[in-house]
């Protein structure tokens, strides 16, 4: 039985390759088509220590990461990637939350569970979550400090705070404060 991520597969592709060379509007369509994927993974764990608004946060920053990441021709479609990055996301939120104690194995979410559909949505609901992605990416683009850009932008690519901090000759203190004002600016 063929996989429902596989027939747009190519498109989400494309949208990824133009979002990582600046494409704003790629961009915005990518998350709103991925959106259900956040929102499906988020939903897995939203009985825990966050609230499922926090969850579906850092399952848009998994999502995020996965932009910046995805290598075209790897083998792996992009929807399954980040279907990866997404739950790596939250669970790591949810192990910061629960003071830094182990989320059980068995608590992940199989790949097959977060697999985006293009049916699941009305089309009242995708405008929503494309208005969704513009109001994130206006965000990002406009409340946030060139620094704090930079430093998301670092974290998004998969290095850790120590090697943020080296790239930007600053200690991870630093690295964290800034990650923690974005938090927070998203949050309001």
């Amino acid at each position: 039985m063929a996989n429902p991520a596989d027939k747009s597969s190519g498109f989400c592709e494309a949208l990824v390759l133009s979002a990582q060379q600046g494409d704003s509007a790629a961009f915005s369509r990518l998350v709103a088509e991925m959106m259900p994927l956040v929102r499906r993974c988020a939903a897995k764990y939203s009985d825990r220590t966050l609230d499922r608004d926090d969850l579906v946060q850092e399952g848009l920053l998994g999502l995020l990461s996965a932009v910046h990441t995805y290598k075209s021709g790897c083998g792996t479609a992009f929807a399954a990637y980040a279907g990866v990055c997404i739950n790596n996301k939250i669970l790591s939120a949810l192990r910061k939350s629960a003071g830094g104690k182990s989320v059980r194995a068995a608590d992940s979410v199989p790949l097959d569970d977060c697999v985006l559909s293009d049916s699941q949505l009305t089309l009242e609901e995708r405008q929503d979550l494309r208005d969704e992605c513009e109001r994130l990416l206006h965000f990002v683009e406009t409340d946030l400090s060139p620094s704090e850009q930079t430093v998301l932008k670092l974290f998004l690519s998969g290095l850790s705070y120590r090697e943020i901090a080296e790239k930007l000759g600053t200690t991870p203190k630093s690295v964290d404060n800034a990650l923690q004002r974005v938090r927070h600016k998203l949050k309001k």
